[in-house]
């Protein structure tokens, strides 16, 4: 693979990065995502959880718990990582564009 291969390939996947956090903020500002994501799972579920463990259950029973209880998490930092790789992929992009009209005109030039 070349140099300007590469830096092609870079382009294209942080393209991609960049339309995952583009659809991530779309769906998050969503009505529906809204009430049935952020109100009823991350904060209602998350609040059952917590008072469902309070109550005498056996191991199992509150290992299942956790379980869901760190499914919650996950979907949230999730959410919130693909937002922050976005911007990452924003910069890199950048860097990337540049150095392929650099390429580009070193191959003109040559």
């Amino acid at each position: 693979m070349t140099e300007l291969e590469q830096v092609e390939y870079q382009i294209d996947m942080n393209t991609k990065i960049r339309k995952l956090r583009d659809n991530v903020v779309k769906l998050m500002a969503n009505e529906y995502f809204k009430d049935v994501i952020e109100e009823a799972y991350f904060k209602e579920e998350a609040a059952r959880l917590v008072m469902t463990k309070s109550s005498h259950l056996s191991v199992d029973q509150q290992r299942i718990i956790d379980n869901m209880q760190y499914g919650i998490g996950g979907l949230y930092n999730w959410l919130q990582e693909a937002i922050r790789r976005g911007g990452e992929a924003d910069d890199a992009i950048g860097a990337h564009e540049q150095t392929r009209e650099e390429i580009l005109s070193e191959e003109i030039t040559v």
